[in-house]
């Protein structure tokens, strides 16, 4: 499912509980977009929650922790995010695990 599918948008941390939307991939400390599992569950954005992913600049007293991924790409059409093992798993919730490869959120 594409990034733009699920409503993507890049954020600026400005502390802890504070943050901006911002246009450019080279500004953004995260990304938050729609969980595709809810999404797909709930056919739709209503009562589906968001998935915030931090680049390692943001400090671990930003949440969620703990990962942190590099943003390789342009921008919501290319971004691939890069970790150790690079998947995303949520703790809780819907447990939903998967990746953001080249625009696209995929299960793991």
């Amino acid at each position: 499912m594409k990034l733009r599918t699920l409503e993507a948008t890049f954020r600026k941390r400005i502390d802890d509980t504070h943050f901006q939307l911002v246009d450019a991939i080279a500004e953004a400390d995260g990304i938050k977009f729609l969980c595709p599992k809810c999404f797909t569950a709930n056919g739709g954005h209503v009562g589906t929650h968001f998935v915030i992913c931090w680049r390692p600049r943001v400090p671990q007293t930003t949440t969620p922790t703990p990962g942190r991924w590099e943003f390789q790409g342009t921008g919501l059409d290319d971004l691939t995010l890069v970790a150790a093992s690079s998947s995303i798993l949520l703790m809780g919730g819907c447990n939903w695990h998967g990746y953001v490869r080249n625009g696209e959120v995929t299960d793991a």
